[in-house]
């Protein structure tokens, strides 16, 4: 295959995977997503593939089936199409069935995510998509390089009136497309995959605030990284910016049970964390999401950098384990729901906080540690680890940055983080 194909094909992988996370935002019951079927599959595998990276056996499929519901928001009548595309890449191979239901298999993910997406892209195409889905997947890799006049979006890819309206409605509802009436009558369509890939490259604001405000609000976000934002409070820019997905900002529920995003200025990393790497990057800022929203919401506390704490995390010397107290399970909810972190009973009979060390979960601490030491031109402030544990104390609920923007409002999962820390647990690396 040549060169120029292979990058059509991980872009194409990567805008399926795009297209999954957006997805979570719409009601799947509708007639509409129905239409997005094949692509929609493509993404939710290229989701289940990145959370089952590294397992090697999967011993209980059953309870993969309720995490990826849960955490992952694949539907359970889902599962089992998505197990098979992934089974016909050869990323999953030795399947046992009970009952005609998956039961184990044996996980084969490309250790490279490039790779993993180039294959998801190749077999999206051999599934001969919908004209409406390649016009889609078009539109998201587009708008993922710069905002579009919308008359010559729907142009380059020959969409009619009715499909032109289709493909609006359903990429708004995703929050993945983004519509715009400026002053002089012409509209702009953009996307929030534009910033969070292009973070330089920011979106016009100056439609509706002062220059220097808007400068102000981004000096405030560069300067404190995972910046706090409160969803039902005054702050207009940096709300908006928010919103409108101009910087990315996962939500967590903190312990006063209030809704905060955490914006982040992604300037000067890798460009595969911004696209091939991406689910890198979502552990990333998952684990600063919980660190800011524990400082803000989780007791008392001084420090304001904790890089022991994520030291510690990474220290093989430690089995990755930060040292137990009775909160843990409560504290480190969404990481143990993003199968990021397990609680560990310790010698005190106190739970233990101990990072799964899979390569995918180291990267993304050291990326974690990185983006929270930009603290303008100062130095990162440092505190022991006790202080620091204390940080990490929120509530169970974890949106990611593309669910921000559209603000969903979910309920509270149906099961408890005790329940899929033992389901994690039962997918560890081993023998049979």
């Amino acid at each position: 295959m040549a060169e120029n194909q292979q990058l059509v094909s991980t872009r194409m992988g990567l805008r399926a995977y795009d297209t999954a996370i957006g997805f979570r935002n719409l009601d799947e019951r509708s007639a509409v997503v129905a239409e997005f079927k094949k692509t929609h599959t493509i993404g939710m595998a290229a989701v289940l593939a990145g959370a089952i990276k590294g397992k090697d056996i999967i011993k209980d499929a059953r309870k993969l089936k309720q995490i990826a519901a849960e955490v992952l928001k694949i539907n359970h009548w889902a599962f089992e199409d998505v197990l098979l595309e992934l089974a016909e890449l050869e990323m999953i191979r030795g399947i046992e069935k009970q009952g005609g239901e998956i039961v184990l298999f044996h996980e084969n993910v490309p250790l490279f995510y490039d790779k993993m997406y180039e294959r998801l892209g190749i077999r999206w195409h051999d599934l001969n998509p919908d004209e409406l889905e390649v016009q889609f997947l078009t539109i998201l890799d587009k708008l993922a390089f710069t905002p579009l006049p919308e008359q010559q979006l729907f142009e380059v890819i020959g969409a009619d009136a009715r499909a032109t309206q289709k493909l609006q409605a359903v990429g708004e509802g995703a929050a993945l497309v983004q519509s715009y009436l400026l002053h002089n009558g012409h509209k702009i369509v953009t996307s929030p995959l534009h910033a969070f890939e292009n973070p330089n490259q920011i979106v016009d604001l100056f439609e509706n605030y002062p220059s220097d405000k808007i400068q102000e609000a981004f000096k405030e976000i560069r300067s404190s990284p995972g910046f706090p934002i409160l969803m039902d409070s005054a702050q207009p820019i940096i709300k908006d910016m928010v919103r409108l997905g101009l910087v990315p900002a996962p939500t967590v529920v903190g312990a006063d049970q209030r809704e905060r995003a955490f914006a982040i200025m992604l300037y000067g990393l890798n460009p595969e964390y911004l696209t091939t790497k991406k689910q890198v990057l979502d552990r990333a800022l998952a684990l600063i999401a919980c660190v800011r929203c524990g400082e803000v919401s989780g007791g008392v506390t001084s420090i304001k950098m904790p890089d022991k704490l994520l030291s510690a995390l990474m220290d093989p010397g430690r089995n990755y384990t930060i040292r137990g107290h009775s909160s843990t399970p409560r504290q480190y909810a969404p990481l143990i729901r993003l199968g990021m972190i397990e609680p560990v009973k310790t010698m005190s009979d106190r739970w233990g906080a101990h990072l799964i060390p899979m390569p995918h979960n180291l990267e993304a601490v050291q990326l974690a540690r990185t983006l929270l030491q930009r603290q303008g031109d100062a130095l990162p402030e440092r505190g022991n680890e006790r202080e620091a544990a204390t940080l990490l104390y929120t509530g169970n609920e974890y949106l990611a940055p593309l669910e921000t923007v559209a603000l969903s409002k979910r309920k509270l999962p149906g099961m408890s983080n005790n329940e899929l820390a033992e389901a994690w647990n039962l997918l560890k690396v081993g023998e049979l």
